[in-house]
């Protein structure tokens, strides 16, 4: 057998180290967002299971424990980033590094349309202060917010967003792998969406029970009527 060392002996364990990066991810792929149930400050490796209700009435799911469709629980990650992405990393076999994998791609989708509240998280991680933050917004911005507007962004609409765009992750694993969902084309923004209270309003008198423009659309025009 041969033995190789140096350069060509770094090469292979680099390539076999992104071999295993990438088979975690692929197995991800076919993971529906993490649930679980309990993190706590420990030594020990913690299981996190997840554990999530069918739906409620109005057909949104209910998790319970640790889940990222709760916005106090992506308060508390956000709050404590830092310490778990030091702890998990590299830790492929944990489910941690999976919780702190899906809330990640979750932030970046939900704050994609946000890019001064995606500052504010980047700011936050760096660990600078309000009084900091303030000054980057106003010179990146041009905008002023109160240092508790700040804090207020960071702990409360920030994790909403996050936990709104973790339930359509979701909606959208449950109905590809676990049932057949109906879809439908909202009439004004021409989009395809799931055929869901979250994302029609019901409407009795419409053969589907959904009115034809989608919340988002009718949410708009709510707006600019307000405006004009």
């Amino acid at each position: 057998m041969k033995v190789v060392n140096g350069k060509d002996a770094f090469t292979i364990k680099k390539a076999l180290i992104e071999m295993r990066k990438d088979q975690y991810i692929i197995k991800n792929a076919y993971r529906k967002p993490i649930v679980p149930v309990k993190l706590t400050r420990s030594k020990y490796k913690i299981k996190l299971d997840e554990d999530v209700k069918i739906f409620d009435d109005d057909g949104y799911p209910i998790p319970e424990g640790i889940s990222l469709m709760n916005p106090e629980i992506c308060s508390c990650i956000l709050c404590n980033y830092s310490r778990l992405k030091e702890d998990s990393w590299d830790r492929f076999e944990d489910d941690t590094w999976y919780l702190i994998y899906d809330f990640e791609n979750i932030c970046d989708e939900a704050l994609a349309d946000y890019p001064m509240l995606m500052r504010i998280v980047e700011c936050k991680i760096d660990g600078l202060q309000n009084i900091e933050i303030q000054k980057i917004l106003q010179e990146e911005f041009n905008i002023t917010h109160s240092l508790e507007y700040i804090s207020s962004l960071f702990r409360n609409k920030i994790p909403k967003l996050i936990a709104d765009k973790a339930v359509d992750k979701y909606l959208e694993w449950y109905y590809t792998t676990q049932e057949k969902g109906k879809y439908k084309k909202c009439s004004r923004c021409g989009q395809i969406k799931l055929a869901h209270n979250k994302y029609f309003s019901y409407n009795k008198t419409s053969k589907d029970g959904f009115y034809s423009i989608c919340k988002k659309c009718r949410n708009s025009s709510r707006k600019e009527k307000m405006k004009s």
